[in-house]
This record gives C-alpha cells, structure tokens and sequence, in this order.
C-alpha cells in the first residue's frame, strides 16, 4: 500500500495524427466535451472507492494531462477535472500539474487560462525548429509558431519544458547541434530530447519499408546521443533518464513516479494504470478501452471504462521495476523495492553476479543501489536485461 498517488487523464484527440506516433490518438470533429467531463468525473468517482478517503486518503502529489493533444480542451474540462480530483482526494499543495500542449497560435492564448485554473507546468511538443523538418514529421505549426509558444509560456509558467526529435532523416550532427543550443537558449529548466524511431502501425513504418527515406547509421545515431549529452550538460542540465534532461530540481515529477515505481492512477480512454487497490497485496495493472466512444459508452453503463485488469505477479513486477529504474541516471534504489517487496537487495539479487557485471564496467553498486555507468548508458537494454538475469529465484 503507498500513501502517495499520482494520475494521469488521458485527453484522445489531435487536430492531425502525426505520421511518428503510436500513441493513442484519434482526429474527430465536435467532441461533446460537456459529456466527457461528466464521464471523467464518473471514472475518478469509480476509483476513488477502491482507494483509500477519509483520514487514510492518499495524497495526490503529481497530476499529468497527456494525449492527444490535452491543449485542444476548453478550460471548462481541465477545471472541472481539478476540481473533482480535489473534491475526492487530498491535493498536495506542492502538487506538480502538467499539461501538454501544442505550438499554435490558438492553444497558446488560453496558457493564460491553464494557468489561472492550476496547471503549473506546460510540456510543449515542438518536435524541431525548421519548417522543413516540422513538415516531414507533419507537425501542423510552423517554427516561428514554436518559438512564439515557447517566448509565450516563458513569460507565464515559471516550468515548461518542450521536446525535440532528433537523429532524423538527413540530419547532420552540426545542424543538430546548432538546433540543440537554439533550444537551450530560451531559457527552458527541462528538455525532452528523443532520437526518431520507427514504431509499427505509423504511417513512417510504413515509408520507411518503402525505402521513402532512410534513418542514420547505428554509428551516427550513438554520435547523435553522445553530443546532445554534451551540449546539454555543459548548459547546466542534467541526464536523469535516457531521455531527459533538467537543471536542479526541475525534473518531472510524474514521470518519476513511473520510473521508481510508484503508484499511478490513469483516467480515460486508452489510460493505463499501476497501482495497489483497497486491501490488495498484489499491484493492479490496469488499461482502459482505446476507442473514445467505446470507453464513453462503457463507463456510462458500469461507471469505468476498464478492457484489461490483472495481477502483476512478483517476478513481473520485480522485473518492471528494474526496467523502469535503470533508464534513470541514479538507477534503482534499495528503498522502492523495499516499499513493494519489503526485501533488501541481497534477498533479490545474486550479488556474485551483480559483482561480475560491475567489473566488466556494466554497472556501479552503490550503498543505496545499482546504476548504468554513463559512458554505457547507450547500452542500456542489453545492461538491464543482465540485471535481470542476476535476479534470485
């Protein structure tokens, strides 16, 4: 049982969907947004039953609107979220409330609104800051839309952060470089920056099997890592998850509860779930329909929208744990095992074997855990996956 919970409402719809993504997203027009605040509210009222009220209520530390694009909501439908999470449970007063949004001219006039109704931190999808890149990835805004945006929500959130993807076709590390520095000057605390890949069911999956383009070698790639880890480090930022970079204290909060296995709370369709219910000892994984009327039309009727709910047995666990941990930069420690398993590390791991693994320079054994060395970090997955095989039976 953790004391702590973190959600995330998932907002479906995009204005376009991005030849890249493979995320759940879906392109309608005249959404009934008065109605999917009412079946938000009745999901959350769902879950907070099966959750701990009253003096034993968790406390909500981290709340994360993603998508889709959560910008193309009226404010009436972020606010009213808010407030019913506050009616239900107790806010943390630090509580950290991000929101993702698009560069455009439209969603950046209601930053104002977003702000005045809670949210204190904007994650901005910027994705490049060339028209012509912007249209190969095809993004709607154009680059003088994104540095607008971003000069905007400078002057209003005192934390956002936007994304870059990198390593794209035709590419060179200079132009990178000199987009990456581009970035860093608008004064940003957080940057999520992510080499393009190619996931299956998107329409570059599809291009890329047609030969339409070409990625960069594997070798070029792993430059690509190396010099944006560079650039952002001698800016002051630092590398605390693959992905990731921050100055002191400006990392993501709610991300971090995913990484050092925390509870989380997912809310709409195509949401997903890892938490402890109510006089459970075994972790929920839960994932919600996908299609937006299919969800809608579930909760209506059994007031939540579940398609999957199931156990996580310890070894899955155990192993999503390490995962999830070892992209951070501090790797996992000892203290978020203990609060699942109530174990210490030498009753999960081999530590002969972990030893093996530190000598070959694969990772480093600390007092308080283990992590991936940073010259290895691009090494990552086949390093995991030995943690994992040092784990006991």
């Amino acid at each position: 049982m953790q004391e702590n919970l973190s959600i995330y409402i998932h907002y479906p719809f995009c204005k376009s969907k991005c030849p890249y993504c493979d995320f759940n997203s879906h392109v309608r027009d005249g959404v009934d947004h008065q109605n999917f605040l009412l079946t938000y509210e009745k999901e959350l009222e769902f879950f907070a039953q099966k959750l701990c009220q009253g003096e034993k209520s968790r406390k909500v530390k981290t709340i994360f609107f993603g998508g889709g694009t959560p910008s193309l909501m009226p404010i009436f439908l972020v606010e009213g979220i808010l407030k019913k999470i506050s009616q239900l449970w107790s806010v943390d007063e630090d509580c950290e409330i991000s929101l993702e949004a698009n560069p455009t001219s439209f969603e950046a006039a209601k930053f104002k609104d977003l702000r005045r109704v809670g949210i204190n931190r904007l994650s901005l999808g910027i994705q490049a800051l060339n028209n012509e890149d912007l249209k190969f990835l095809g993004r709607e805004h154009s680059a003088e839309e994104a540095i607008l945006t971003i000069e905007t929500a400078q002057k209003i959130f005192d934390n956002f952060s936007f994304d870059l993807i990198y390593a794209r076709p035709k590419q060179s590390l200079e132009s990178w470089r000199a987009e990456l520095i581009r970035a860093i000057a608008f004064g940003t605390k957080h940057l999520s920056l992510y080499q393009l890949t190619i996931e299956k069911g998107t329409k570059f999956y599809t291009e890329f099997q047609q030969k339409k383009f070409q990625m960069p070698e594997e070798n070029l790639s792993a430059e690509f890592y190396e010099m944006t880890n560079q650039i952002t480090s001698d800016a002051g930022f630092e590398l605390y998850e693959i992905s990731n970079y921050a100055q002191k204290n400006f990392e993501c909060r709610h991300n971090l509860v995913y990484w050092q296995g925390g509870d989380y709370l997912g809310i709409g369709a195509g949401a997903h779930s890892r938490i402890y219910l109510d006089g459970e000892k075994q972790r929920s994984a839960i994932s919600m329909l996908c299609e937006p009327n299919a969800w809608l039309k579930k909760v209506a009727e059994e007031g939540v929208g579940i398609q999957k709910m199931e156990k996580i047995s310890t070894e899955e666990l155990l192993e999503e744990l390490i995962l999830m941990g070892l992209r951070l930069a501090d790797g996992i420690e000892e203290k978020y095992f203990y609060a699942h398993f109530q174990k210490k590390f030498s009753e999960i791991f081999d530590f002969k074997k972990l030893r093996k693994l530190e000598e070959q320079g694969l990772i480093i054994i600390e007092a308080r855990g283990i992590k991936i060395p940073h010259h290895q970090r691009i090494l990552s997955n086949s390093i995991i996956e030995k943690v994992v095989g040092c784990l006991l039976n």
